[in-house]
């Protein structure tokens, strides 16, 4: 599981390597998504990223970046469940490991 931490409401790249037995996964023919939600339980993500907001650059290595912005994190502080999907074009898709996020209070 992946851990990754926020300020809450500060924006910020979010950059995850995809990896398969230590090689990346070529993801540039992939369709990804990002969905956050509170609970693993929970019915809706209140953080949803979709293929176009990606940077893919770098997918054939298994490398992605996305920006999550202020309005993104200007959520609670406390702890969030991630999950990556790809899509790719033979329909086969595979979803993540679930990423741990946690987003810190903002200091004012």
């Amino acid at each position: 599981m992946a851990n990754v931490s926020f300020k809450q409401g500060e924006a910020k790249t979010l950059t995850l390597t995809v990896k398969d037995n230590g090689a990346g996964v070529d993801l540039s023919a992939a369709t990804i998504f990002l969905g956050v939600k509170k609970k693993k339980t929970d019915a809706s993500f209140i953080i949803e990223k979709q293929d176009a907001d990606f940077d893919k650059s770098q997918a054939a290595a298994g490398v992605i970046s996305v920006f999550l912005s202020d309005a993104d994190l200007s959520v609670d502080p406390g702890h969030y469940i991630g999950e990556l999907k790809a899509t790719f074009p033979d329909s086969t898709i595979d979803k993540s490991a679930d990423l741990s996020f946690r987003v810190e209070q903002a200091v004012t």
